[in-house]
């Protein structure tokens, strides 16, 4: 059986589209699929997988559903969300605009945005560039108030939560914190700067420039991009849409295909936009205060894999799980971009990059197993006795949210900023929810009632006061 006819075989048994190649090149496309079929299963949203070698796609593959209800399959050229794949491309237009004049990343961000004056004092947008800003997460500032990712929140929204902050949550260049929030902004600022939507200025100055046709910045829903994939949640009961309907840019929402990001990726070596001034910034990682470098760039992670030196970034929003993997010194890149919100693109195509560079990779690293300790739940620091003194209705100004804490068979429910959370006790003077992933601190030691500071990734000391009677 010829390797052509073995290639179509494969491809017909696993939902697959393939870019067209070489004979040469099936055992690779066998090997992708191998990776690939593990995860995709028939009639499910799946991934489409792109390798660049020396500037070209050698490989496209698609595998499953872009519409399960149309029954419309992936293919090479479906657009899908990138989610924070998006920031490197903010990160270039801040670049291409410092290149011409118009601002430098070493303006602070309240020149361009003064309604942030209360909580951004010092902070450049060299800083939020870097993740160093220390503003709080504004995604967590809408979503405390009851909207879901699949709700429809604009730009003006997301602006006017910011501007009602008093503090951040560290003061600049002091911490690497992960920040929607920061590239969120340097979007707005583009749009000031520019006199053009992000989505518009990107279009002219980047998308176009390149050949990019497939690509574009959705800053209003619906869109209607014909080649657009569904994006869909597998809970393990059954998988359903999973899309949003926020309108937020420059931390996401750049839509894209495998064929438009290998020409972007090829810029990276070529730098026919921008020039190799812009591309070198690119690559430069941060510095925080105390002179100590980070492994970010410009909305690009820095690092090294078994002894390869990498370039990447991932992006997980709604259905959209995407992951773009450099590997300079090799001029090679593996491109994943999945449909569904269960997808490791990380993973994937680190497996997919292991297939061309096997005899270049150094040993793997074990994992390191934690002890029995490390896996136990730090014990509570107090134990309150009466937990209907902390039921009651507590409001924060600054997240214009409300937290509703109920008595309910001898447990405390949270409703409204954190819906449905159970509290436990944790450290003195605090509950936090089964997961540890927020914590609410009374003052006092618990002992003070009239409210309390909220705390979670990207949100900290959120003050919150009662503004009702206690209730059971």
């Amino acid at each position: 059986m010829s390797h052509v006819i073995a290639r179509i075989l494969t491809a017909v048994l696993l939902g697959m589209t393939a870019f067209p190649s070489s004979a040469a090149d099936a055992p690779a496309d066998h090997a992708i699929s191998e990776i690939l079929g593990e995860f995709v299963k028939p009639g499910e949203p799946g991934c489409t997988v792109g390798v660049t070698e020396k500037g070209v796609l050698s490989h496209a593959l698609a595998f499953g559903m872009s519409d399960i209800e149309r029954g419309k399959p992936l293919d090479t050229h479906s657009t899908i969300n990138l989610a924070s794949v998006s920031k490197q491309f903010t990160a270039f237009a801040m670049l291409l605009l410092q290149q011409q004049g118009k601002l430098s990343l070493d303006d602070p961000i309240v020149k361009y945005l003064p309604e942030l004056a209360a909580s951004a004092k010092g902070v450049t947008l060299r800083h939020l560039v870097h993740h160093t800003g220390g503003l709080r997460d504004y995604i967590g500032l809408i979503t405390m108030r009851g909207r879901s990712a699949t709700d429809g929140s604009t730009i003006h929204e997301a602006v006017q939560a910011l501007a009602r902050q008093t503090r951040p949550n560290e003061e600049p260049g002091v911490e690497y914190e992960y920040s929607n929030t920061g590239y969120f902004l340097l979007g707005v600022v583009i749009a000031r700067v520019s006199g053009q939507s992000l989505a518009k200025f990107s279009e002219e100055q980047i998308f176009r420039p390149l050949g990019m046709k497939n690509t574009s910045i959705v800053d209003r829903y619906p869109d209607g991009i014909a080649t657009l994939a569904r994006g869909y949640a597998n809970s393990g009961k059954g998988i359903t849409i999973d899309e949003t309907g926020w309108e937020q840019v420059g931390d996401g929402q750049v839509h894209s295909d495998l064929h438009d990001l290998a020409l972007w990726d090829e810029n990276f070596y070529t730098a026919k936009l921008g020039g190799r001034e812009v591309i070198d910034q690119m690559v430069q990682v941060g510095v925080l205060r105390s002179g100590e470098p980070i492994d970010y760039a410009a909305g690009l992670s820095v690092g090294e894999t078994r002894g390869i030196r990498t370039i990447s970034h991932g992006g997980s929003w709604v259905g959209y799980r995407s992951q773009l993997l450099r590997m300079p010194d090799e001029h090679l890149s593996v491109i994943v971009l999945c449909n569904r919100d269960d997808a490791n693109t990380g993973d994937l195509a680190a497996r997919v990059a292991e297939v061309f560079l096997k005899d270049k990779l150094g040993p793997a690293v074990a994992d390191v197993e934690e002890t029995a300790a490390d896996d136990k739940m730090a014990a509570p620091g107090w134990q309150p006795r009466d937990l209907g003194r902390y039921a009651g209705t507590f409001y924060s100004a600054e997240a214009v949210a409300q937290c509703r804490i109920h008595l309910r068979n001898d447990r405390l429910v949270v409703e409204g900023c954190a819906e449905g959370a159970v509290l436990k006790p944790g450290k003195a003077g605090e509950f936090t929810d089964e997961d540890e992933s927020f914590t609410l601190r009374f003052p006092g030691n618990g002992a003070d009632i009239s409210g309390f500071i909220y705390n979670t990734f990207g949100l900290r000391e959120l003050p919150f006061t009662r503004v009702a009677e206690r209730f059971e």
